[in-house]
């Protein structure tokens, strides 16, 4: 009770939304669900692609990302393979029902003029992967049925990241947790890493550590579509 189910969206930064827009619409076939102002963020657009029943893909693009550099080794691993900075993502991969939808999706891509590696197999999965817009590696990935938690979680590399046998069992079986309702009271916001705000945000967000739950709903909540719904005819 209370876990995540899944994942609601992915949030990636763009310098050019329509770019973006149209190689996961026109290239992927993906469908465009929402394209808005960001809430609570001046000048800064926000857009979401359909990616299943239950997530999506999303972009945001503000002013100041077309002037932020990119960093091979950094912020962008160049391949499926290469480093980058802790913390940043290394790739996203997209899941395919099967095989022959990962041939198909392979089809696509090749005929806008993208050149694509695999499938290959992973036995956990088979995968294929290719660079989209803005140096985001993507992967397309099939799997059949669930992975055998016995034979992927190999001893050797779990004494290699210093993971003790206890360790272990509770990666493997989380232990359980009894709701409060939200009662929880708000820890101090230095007690974990948090968020960082730099530049001209600073002030603004030494100011919003200091707001309760509520404050923070009645300054953020926005419970109307930009777009009115229109009368049917």
């Amino acid at each position: 009770m209370g876990l995540p189910t899944g994942v609601h969206h992915l949030a990636l930064a763009t310098r050019d939304m329509k770019a973006q827009l149209a190689f996961f619409t026109q290239v992927v076939g993906m469908e465009l669900e929402a394209l808005y102002w960001m809430h609570g963020v001046e000048n800064t657009v926000h857009a979401f692609l359909r990616l299943g029943d239950t997530c999506s893909l999303s972009f945001v693009q503000a002013p100041d990302m077309a002037t932020i550099e990119p960093v091979m080794g950094v912020s962008h691993p160049g391949f499926s393979a290469g480093s980058v900075a802790p913390g940043a993502m290394q790739h996203l991969a997209l899941s395919v029902p099967t095989e022959a939808d990962l041939l198909t999706m392979r089809d696509r891509l090749r005929s806008h003029g993208y050149w694509v590696a695999g499938p290959i197999n992973h036995n956990m999965c088979k995968s294929m992967y290719v660079q989209a817009p803005e140096g985001l590696v993507l992967e397309f990935a099939t799997a059949e049925g669930a992975i055998d938690v016995e034979q992927w979680i190999d001893p050797a590399v779990v004494a290699h990241c210093g993971i003790t046998p206890a360790e272990l069992a509770g990666f493997v079986r989380p232990p359980p947790f009894t709701s409060q309702g939200g009662k929880v009271p708000q820890p101090a916001p230095t007690t974990r890493p948090n968020f960082v705000f730099t530049g001209e945000w600073a002030p603004r967000g030494a100011a919003f550590f200091q707001l309760t739950d509520e404050q923070i709903a009645a300054a953020l909540d926005t419970p109307a579509p930009p777009v009115p719904r229109r009368p049917s005819s």
